[in-house]
């Protein structure tokens, strides 16, 4: 039974609140700035029935339109924003076209309509670096070639570039904006030494924040460094580098002040981000080329003090660990060299971890580069081409059912093969948003943020699922009812849900 208290206080909630916004974005790749590659809930069908639109024309007007390598969209506000090639005509090239730049591409969320863009440096090394939205300033930040560009997120002008020391390649930027001015913090691309790792400002310049926008507060050099995309929390920024090790620096200092490096054997170098949790505890995992299955490193650190909680086998990857509670899911491997395209599953059971599945090896799904989405029991992950181009699109996208078994039949929720899809996912509760080689896909199906219940209405029954679990305060990503994906069960979920109440889908 709902409390008479409850009632009275959703009442007023209803009475004071509008309606929920926001919900509907995935501002950078991970969605958070702890990249947590997290939302409420998804898609469960993904066909032709259900394909809402399809963005494939170049915008130059030429036959051959490409978005840039593995990258992934996101969305912002109802516009979606990648990074495309930009390509011209050459008769003398072997395929017709020479790319001589990249763009940042804009388009309506609803329509799929081109809005704008915007030519930027070239992506170098088929980097698949993603944007990100600055909301504080309302800007788009995307690094390319040795430059990261602010572009103005409603017509695509270029509001300030960055130099940086060396290109960038694979990393995106990660934003800060609670701190008292914001934040930006990239890594540039070394192969052998010499990488950085840079703290860039945001906000305009006045008396107590003596730095223009977009110039280079600090920078720190990190050794070896690729694809190696920062992670923030409370103050503190995480990143590890391609030469083996995880770092904590204070993101709030002018200087950098490194608090901790955590560094181990196992660790033979880190070509990905990392990812944060509530909780407190780092995730990460690496790309070792000893050529077998599970010849790389999967590891828990402690934030408070770098200290290594556990490390375990996985596959070679460039992508970052999902973290529902205490289990783990890690997209990862290749076809060939010792390798496999595979999603893995473990449990974090404290102070050691123990691996639960692993996909079967004629269920291609997943891959080095491709990085997951977890939304309400389900698992949105791309497979890697088997034959061709390892570092280019995605060909297929799967939808799967991790509260099952891997050998239930139920297993594959959904399996989409008609075009071309699979680049690091966007999900929001009723669409997801995915690049291949076809272009850049919408998938939609309707559905109501606070329809805890799944019952296409929101009502009394999804505030009587809301208040059994009312004070909740622990994992994110656990609780349906959990709307605005903070871990907690509060007021402000129950304002979410009084925006859409009597809401029904038809």
């Amino acid at each position: 039974m709902i409390s008479k208290k409850l009632l009275i206080i959703f009442v007023v909630i209803l009475i004071t609140t509008n309606t929920y916004g926001g919900y509907k974005d995935w501002p950078g790749y991970g969605n958070t700035a702890t990249r947590h590659s997290i939302t409420v809930d998804g898609p469960n069908v993904i066909d032709s029935n259900n394909l809402q639109w399809v963005a494939d024309e170049s915008p130059q007007g030429v036959s051959k339109f490409e978005f840039e390598s593995s990258t992934g969209p996101v969305v912002y506000k109802n516009t979606v924003y990648a990074v495309a090639k930009y390509l011209e005509p050459n008769e003398l090239s072997w395929n017709g076209y020479d790319q001589t730049a990249s763009q940042l591409v804009a388009y309506d969320a609803n329509s799929g309509q081109l809005l704008w863009t915007t030519v930027i440096d070239m992506a170098i090394y088929g980097s698949w670096s993603s944007p990100v939205v600055d909301a504080k300033n309302n800007n788009v930040l995307m690094p390319s070639g040795y430059k990261v560009y602010a572009l103005n997120a409603e017509n695509g002008t270029i509001v300030w570039t960055t130099q940086l020391d060396n290109f960038v390649v694979n990393a995106s930027v990660c934003i800060a904006v609670d701190l008292p001015y914001a934040r930006a913090f990239i890594t540039d691309y070394a192969y052998y030494n010499g990488g950085k790792f840079y703290c860039i400002n945001l906000d305009a310049n006045e008396p107590n924040n003596p730095y223009e926008s977009g110039e280079i507060v600090w920078s720190d050099v990190l050794g070896a460094t690729c694809g190696n995309s920062p992670a923030y929390k409370d103050g503190i920024i995480y990143v590890s580098s391609n030469g083996g090790s995880v770092y904590a620096y204070d993101a709030k200092a002018t200087i950098a002040v490194k608090i901790w490096q955590a560094s181990d054997p196992n660790f033979e170098g880190f070509s990905s981000g990392v990812t944060v949790t509530k909780e407190g505890f780092l995730y990460a995992s690496n790309y070792s080329y000893v050529w077998q299955e599970d010849n790389s490193a999967l590891c828990k650190i402690d934030c408070n003090n770098g200290n290594i909680v556990w490390i375990t086998n996985t596959e070679q990857t460039s992508s970052m660990p999902v973290v529902i509670g205490d289990k783990i899911y890690i997209s990862g491997g290749i076809n060939g060299y010792g390798s496999r395209p595979k999603v893995e599953a473990y449990q974090d059971m404290g102070t050691s971890v123990i691996k639960l599945w692993e996909t079967p090896a004629d269920m291609v799904v997943g891959g080095w580069s491709n990085q997951p989405v977890y939304a309400n029991g389900k698992l949105y992950v791309g497979a890697i081409p088997i034959d061709g181009d390892y570092f280019g699109a995605y060909t297929e996208l799967y939808v799967l059912d991790i509260s099952t078994d891997v050998n239930d039949p139920n297993f594959v929720i959904a399996h989409y093969i008609d075009k071309e899809c699979g680049n690091n996912p966007v999900v929001t509760y009723d669409s997801l948003y995915t690049i291949g080689y076809d272009g850049l896909l919408k998938f939609h199906q309707s559905a109501l943020l606070a329809d805890i219940n799944k019952d296409s209405k929101v009502n009394y029954c999804d505030l009587a699922e809301l208040a059994v679990v009312w004070l909740y305060d622990g994992p994110i990503g656990i609780k349906r009812a959990d709307l605005n994906l903070d871990g907690k069960i509060d007021f402000k979920d129950y304002s979410l849900l009084a925006g859409s109440w009597y809401g029904e889908l038809d």
